[in-house]
C-alpha cells in the first residue's frame, strides 16, 4: 500500500472505532480526520462533508489503492477482510460461517447499536419511562448474545471474526447506557446475569487490537 487509507471518523461515537479495530488487526496504515456532530464547520452535516456522505455520517473512508470510498462500519470491515487480510485471520471456515458472520453484523447494527444509542439519547432528554424501556431492550441484547454463547467461545466457527468484533465498541458503553438499572447496572451484575456474555467480552477486549482502539480513544478524547 503506497498511501494510507484516509479514514473520516468521530472521538466519541462507537461505530467508526470498530473499523479502528480491524486498521489494527491487520496493521493497515490510515490516516484519522475527526468530525463533530451538526453542522459547523468540521461537521458530519456540513456541506463540504455532505458531498462525501449525503447521509452525514461517519466512518467513511477513502482508499487511494483501489479508489473505492464507503460508509457504513460493517461495510468498511468486510472490504478491509476482503483486501488486506493477507493471513486469512478473519477468512470463514465454511459458507454456512460467511452467512452466520453476516446474520450477527445484522443483528449489531439492527438491534445492539440502535437500543443503546436510543437509551443514550433518552437520557439526555430526561425521559425517565423512555430509559426504561430501551434498556430493558439493551438487556434483550446481552441475553441474546449469551445464550448464543452457549457452549462456544465465539459467536462463529470456533474462532474470533468480525462478528466478535462488531460488538465491543458499543459493549464498552454500558456503564453509561446501563446507569441506573437495578439489574444490570454493574460490570459485575452483568456477569451474573449474563455469563457467557461476559467471558466473551472479557476475552475478546484483551486482543492487542481492541486495547490499542481503546488506547488511542482516550487520546483523541483528552485532546
Amino acid at each position: 500500500m503506497s498511501q494510507p487509507i484516509e479514514f473520516w471518523s468521530h472521538k466519541i461515537g462507537p461505530n467508526p472505532w470498530k473499523n479502528v479495530i480491524v486498521f489494527e488487526e491487520l496493521g493497515i496504515p490510515y490516516t484519522t480526520n475527526f468530525l463533530d456532530f451538526g453542522d459547523n464547520e468540521g461537521g458530519v452535516e456540513h456541506p463540504d462533508f455532505l458531498k462525501k456522505n449525503a447521509a452525514g455520517r461517519v466512518p467513511l473512508i477513502n482508499d487511494p489503492a483501489t479508489g473505492m470510498i464507503l460508509t457504513e462500519s460493517n461495510v468498511i470491515n468486510h472490504y478491509l477482510v476482503d483486501h488486506y487480510d493477507k493471513s486469512h485471520i478473519f477468512a470463514p471456515n465454511s459458507e454456512q460461517d460467511k452467512y452466520l458472520v453476516d446474520k450477527y453484523l445484522g443483528f449489531q447494527s439492527s438491534a445492539q447499536a440502535p437500543f443503546f444509542a436510543q437509551t443514550l439519547q433518552l437520557k439526555r432528554k430526561g425521559n425517565a419511562d423512555g430509559v426504561v424501556h430501551f434498556q430493558n431492550l439493551v438487556k434483550r441484547t446481552l441475553r441474546t448474545v449469551d445464550d448464543e454463547l452457549e457452549g462456544k467461545e465465539y459467536l462463529v466457527g470456533g474462532k474470533c471474526t468480525l462478528a466478535d468484533l462488531a460488538f465491543v465498541p458499543w459493549d464498552l458503553m454500558l456503564d453509561a447506557v446501563l446507569q441506573g438499572d437495578a439489574e444490570a447496572e454493574t460490570a459485575q451484575a452483568r456477569q451474573q446475569l449474563f455469563p457467557n456474555w461476559y467471558r466473551w467480552h472479557t476475552k475478546i477486549v484483551q486482543r492487542p487490537s481492541v486495547q490499542k482502539m481503546i488506547t488511542l480513544k482516550k487520546e483523541a478524547n483528552s485532546n
